[in-house]
């Protein structure tokens, strides 16, 4: 899909080289119609994923809340600057529906990357998925969750996807906007640990099926570096590097 969505957007010659023909964008809608099927693909994957693991009711109490909880506190964000800062999204950037001035595709991605860095937290501490959630894990999360964001918010904003009213150092990312991607997240697990209770697999499962969401978590910043050193985002890119290779070198000592 990341492919697909490369040749779409900026030609086949972009998978092999850098691409900075960023104001060409006659297949853009094209290519954001492949973005709204990968983020869906991938959402629909963590469902089945947290079934397995976590059980149904577990799962709906999971998806639903983390998505109505993230889309509230955007919906405080842009429109009264509480939270993230005062921003605004950009319509015909972001594809699909808003609700509030907020696309419910950011809600869906909110919630998708969550899921995706609460189980790479259970990988870091050598805990089994189907785990209690403690507060450990949740503030390691949202660290996650904050470090990623520095690497995710600068292509953001530099696409013109949404702006700050007051724009920050970093980027044009205000720091309230890191403080609130930790805000959401902590509140989306402490909310869920408040209703969860402990559950028990009945078989074991290999162990990249057990954590593939987080390893898809560890790939996550590098593959995002490429845009950022296309657009110029040098330290965001050089983040997403030494992100995932930190997040690889955490799972090759303890596990491999």
């Amino acid at each position: 899909m990341l492919f697909l969505y490369r040749v779409l957007r900026v030609g086949p010659n972009s998978l092999l080289y850098f691409q900075d023909d960023f104001e060409n964008d006659d297949n853009y809608k094209k290519a954001e119609l492949i973005r709204v099927i990968q983020v869906s693909l991938g959402f629909l994957f963590f469902i089945l994923h947290s079934i397995v693991f976590l059980g149904l009711f577990y799962t709906l109490l999971f998806f639903v809340s983390s998505f109505l909880i993230s889309l509230f506190l955007e919906i405080i964000g842009t429109n009264k600057g509480y939270i993230f800062g005062k921003y605004s999204y950009e319509p015909k950037l972001c594809p699909g529906p808003l609700v509030g001035n907020v696309p419910i595709l950011i809600a869906v991605s909110w919630t998708g990357i969550i899921y995706m860095s609460l189980n790479y937290s259970f990988l870091f501490l050598e805990k089994d998925f189907n785990e209690l959630i403690s507060f450990e894990i949740i503030l390691l999360t949202s660290f996650l969750i904050t470090i990623l964001d520095l690497v995710l918010d600068p292509i953001a904003v530099d696409e013109g996807r949404w702006k700050w009213q007051s724009p920050g150092k970093y980027y044009g990312v205000p720091i309230k906007n890191f403080l609130g991607w930790f805000f959401n997240t902590t509140i989306v697990l402490l909310f869920y640990k408040l209703f969860s209770r402990e559950h028990f697999l009945s078989e074991q499962l290999e162990f990249y099926v057990t954590y593939s969401p987080g390893l898809l978590f560890v790939v996550l910043p590098i593959i995002a570096a490429r845009p950022c050193f296309e657009r110029k985002l040098n330290w965001a890119g050089t983040i997403g590097i030494v992100f995932t290779i930190i997040l690889t070198g955490i799972i090759s000592y303890r596990f491999i």
